[in-house]
């Protein structure tokens, strides 16, 4: 909780805050929990003036009030899927990512997360009304290829111009830029029309940049983005997917067997068990709302043209109830179907 400082109102004096804090009372949550009366002896302020401080804080730090009504046909209104363009996806996604929440797309390196992310990209620009923020990490976004696949797709020069301008590609180096990126755009200082999806490829990129400091500096600046996104998410209506990266670790596990049950000697046998991680912690485990896995299939060739075939899995869904929860899509010079 934001600490009292004495430039915020206008009734406390640096002496006053000197003589709070000597009293406990550090914090705004703390001076509105503490008695007016005691409040008024500390302070030696006056009744009226310790309400006008309490009515300060209140003004400034609650909650918007927001009519009923309004709120109501807010979300009548309000739009709760944005298709991925791809049948197979919608079909186990329930009809799209879950807009006002975050999503992840996780896997293994190479396991196409990035040439999803542009055909989604792609998709969800195809509508002139919707513009994809899409925050590259790796610096390895590629303009080219999306136009290739656009091109392959048949879309004419000027319907190519028209989808790549409404992707608006960003470059992040560091957790804090991601941050101050968010915060702008939470405060409208960056404002980006008709924007209906966030795509961040990827979080990791930037985190494992805090690893060794115990994580604490890491740890501090994902939960103020994760308050950020949500936020994002639900004041502007539109869908966040953050790229994460799949680790494998192999295991080795011994087994004592017994000889039919009554001999005492037993061999210990070498077992071997793979594992996949999702990177970014068990805090970041329960943020997402959806999480797809990607995994590379085998090549095959489909009417003379090399697909590269990659199976989505959810693995985790707050969001969605289907029978169904795996796909098989086709990555092509075309992108992905």
């Amino acid at each position: 909780m934001q600490k009292l400082k004495a430039q915020n109102f206008n009734n406390l004096s640096e002496s006053i805050i000197r003589t709070l804090a000597q009293n406990r009372i550090v914090t705004i949550l703390d001076f509105l929990q503490e008695d007016v009366s005691k409040l008024t002896s500390l302070t030696k302020l006056s009744l009226h003036d310790v309400l006008t401080i309490r009515n300060e804080i209140f003004t400034t730090y609650s909650a918007p009030l927001i009519n009923g009504t309004a709120l109501l046909t807010k979300v009548y209104k309000s739009r709760s899927r944005i298709s991925s363009g791809i049948d197979s996806l919608d079909s186990i996604t329930n009809g799209g990512f879950p807009v006002r929440h975050i999503t992840e797309i996780c896997g293994l390196a190479d396991s196409g997360k990035s040439q999803l992310c542009f055909q989604l990209a792609i998709n969800v620009a195809k509508d002139d009304d919707s513009t994809v923020l899409y925050v590259d990490t790796k610096g390895d976004f590629s303009a080219v290829r999306v136009q290739k696949m656009l091109d392959a797709q048949g879309y004419s020069h000027k319907d190519m111009a028209s989808i790549m301008y409404r992707i608006r590609v960003v470059h992040i180096w560091t957790m804090a830029d991601l941050v101050d990126l968010f915060k702008g755009i939470k405060n409208k200082a960056l404002e980006i029309e008709n924007l209906a999806l966030v795509i961040v490829d990827s979080l990791p990129c930037l985190m494992f940049q805090h690893l060794g400091d115990d994580n604490k500096m890491g740890l501090s600046l994902l939960n103020i983005l994760v308050n950020y996104s949500r936020f994002i998410a639900n004041e502007f209506n539109v869908a966040i997917i953050y790229i994460n990266i799949q680790t494998r670790w192999i295991d080795s596990d011994i087994s004592d067997l017994e000889d039919d049950g009554e001999s005492t000697s037993a061999y210990k046998e070498a077992a071997y068990i793979e594992k996949k991680n999702r990177c970014l912690g068990k805090y970041w485990e329960s943020v997402p709302v959806l999480v797809l896995q990607l995994e590379k299939l085998d090549l095959s060739s489909k009417e003379n043209e090399t697909c590269t075939e990659l199976k989505a899995s959810i693995i985790t869904s707050n969001v969605t109830k289907s029978n169904n929860n795996q796909c098989v899509l086709n990555l092509s010079t075309m992108g992905i179907t």
